[in-house]
């Protein structure tokens, strides 16, 4: 029996894979939805602005460590999925190439991070932040996208999250209790890693094997182009977080982090779409999925984004108390992000990707960063970097984004040719 017949992997795959990914991104959007509005509570907006400061700091290392591979790795694992020598050479690679990324975290935070933090405590948040993320990213996604095969990713991403709830409630009940909000994030991602390894080896026969420096390297210049965008993204995504924190205080940080958190919310509930479509589109180049999927769904997403824009106060305060009426103006500013966030995925690696274009989703990125660290700039030689001015260039550099996008698929629809309507 060869490996697609041991996954059971057919046609039904795409959809099981877009099933898994909602609920995993459902989970984690409700979970964190929950613990935010009691976070608000008990440790007030000052320390949410610590905390928010903190993981955008962790997901520069997140892009770091993730180095493209989700990207890279998955596509080759989708396009050579009955090779099982294949995938334990990639997995071995990709794994070992994380490692000493880690490393190199590590020595960046401890060398530059920590002389601007004089707080002992707020450095320790920093730190789990950035065990969080390293323990994350050594959990194999990539290998499970790749095989259209997310239910034990999805098992062990929803145990996770609900770990980590159920522990905040249990043990945060003070303001310096807060240390302990990415901790349980952290021992819930070690626990898993036991099971997912145990599950590739035991399930999926996949497992580490010798490989050479030179084979390491070569998945890493294969990823490079994917990294590049995603430091970019994550400029455009992170960097307001940071910027607020050491030029408008804490409580800036806190507004600013809970209006990002509802926004994250609506893009990771799209997101699933385009991380499914992604290795199916790179195999099977079925375009009439990419126009059905706008079609059908875009609609609905806009109808949402109008609803949270018009109730955006009551809707504010019912989860996170009086401080939420604070968050309205910043929230509605970035109102048009998850506008073009569906477009801005779909026309990205699945589109342009499967049209041979994957440069110009990353060129794109580029292109936005570019926007934004050019209206930040104008910003802060002018009226001055504050919260209403760092949300309006969010929403403009994603709107760039999209306009990139459209224009470069535009210029080449001669290459939206359907490759099947598997």
């Amino acid at each position: 029996m060869n490996l697609r017949d041991r996954l059971h992997i057919s046609r039904g795959g795409l959809l099981e894979n877009t099933l898994m990914l909602y609920v995993l991104q459902f989970s984690s959007m409700a979970m964190t939805l929950l613990t935010r509005g009691y976070q608000v509570r008990v440790l007030g907006m000052e320390l949410i602005g610590t905390l928010g400061a903190a993981q955008y700091t962790a997901n520069f290392f997140q892009i770091l460590i993730d180095f493209g591979f989700i990207m890279s790795a998955t596509a080759k694992i989708s396009q050579h999925r009955d090779d099982r020598t294949y995938l334990n050479r990639i997995l071995t690679c990709v794994l070992a190439a994380k490692g000493i990324l880690m490393l190199l975290s590590f020595g960046i935070l401890i060398l530059f991070v920590r002389p601007s933090i004089p707080d002992p405590v707020e450095f320790l948040v920093y730190a789990v932040y950035l065990l969080t993320v390293c323990t994350n990213s050594m959990l194999p996604d990539f290998m499970y996208r790749g095989l259209e095969q997310m239910a034990a990713i999805t098992v062990r991403a929803v145990t996770i999250k609900l770990f980590a709830t159920v522990m905040i409630f249990v043990f945060v009940h003070r303001p310096e209790d807060y240390w302990m909000v990415p901790l349980f994030t952290a021992v819930g991602n070690i626990g898993a890693l036991a099971f997912v390894y145990w599950h590739l080896y035991t399930k999926l026969h996949i497992h580490f094997c010798r490989t050479t420096w030179r084979e390491i390297g070569i998945e890493l210049k294969d990823s490079s182009q994917f990294f590049l965008s995603k430091v970019a993204a994550s400029i455009n995504s992170n960097l307001n977080g940071i910027l607020l924190k050491n030029i408008a205080g804490p409580v800036a940080t806190g507004l600013y982090t809970n209006a990002d958190t509802v926004i994250n919310a609506a893009r990771n509930s799209m997101s699933p779409i385009a991380d499914s479509l992604y290795p199916h589109m790179m195999k099977h180049r079925n375009f009439k999925i990419i126009k059905k999927a706008l079609v059908l769904i875009y609609p609905i997403i806009l109808a949402g984004c109008a609803v949270v824009f018009i109730f955006a106060k009551p809707l504010l305060t019912l989860w996170l108390g009086e401080a939420g009426a604070d968050v309205v103006l910043p929230l509605r500013l970035m109102i048009p992000v998850a506008v073009c966030a569906f477009p801005n995925y779909i026309l990205g690696y699945p589109t342009l990707g499967a049209m041979g274009l994957a440069k110009f989703a990353n060129i794109s990125v580029g292109f936005g960063t570019a926007v934004y660290l050019l209206g930040a700039l104008i910003a802060y030689c002018t009226w001055g970097i504050d919260l209403i001015s760092l949300c309006v260039l969010t929403t403009v550099t994603e709107i760039s984004i999209l306009i990139f996008r459209l224009c470069v698929i535009v210029r080449n629809r001669q290459l939206l040719q359907d490759g099947g309507d598997s």
